[in-house]
């Protein structure tokens, strides 16, 4: 019953970030930041960020995911509020 319960909590919560953020970032900085005559390292670069696409998929969108979304919309909106004041009519 314990093990059931921590594991109910564990996916209620979710994930503190997305799955496959940091194989993603290494994808691109292979396909995009290392010049190759031959494209070797584009296409493996652009095969690496897709197996982190792929393991972003598998990411348990929780509380945790929910309220930083939430939070960065709400600083988005403060954003664009205030560049709204800042234009003189």
């Amino acid at each position: 019953m314990d093990a059931g319960l921590r594991n109910l909590s564990k996916e209620l919560l979710g994930d503190y970030e997305k799955k496959g953020s940091t194989v993603q970032g290494v994808g691109k900085f292979i396909a995009m930041g290392l010049d190759d005559p031959f494209h070797v390292t584009t296409v493996s670069g652009f095969a690496i960020y897709g197996i982190g696409k792929l393991m972003e998929r598998r990411t348990n969108y929780g509380i945790r995911m929910a309220r930083m979304d939430v939070q960065e919309i709400k600083r988005q909106l403060r954003e664009a509020l205030l560049d709204i004041h800042s234009l003189r009519l």
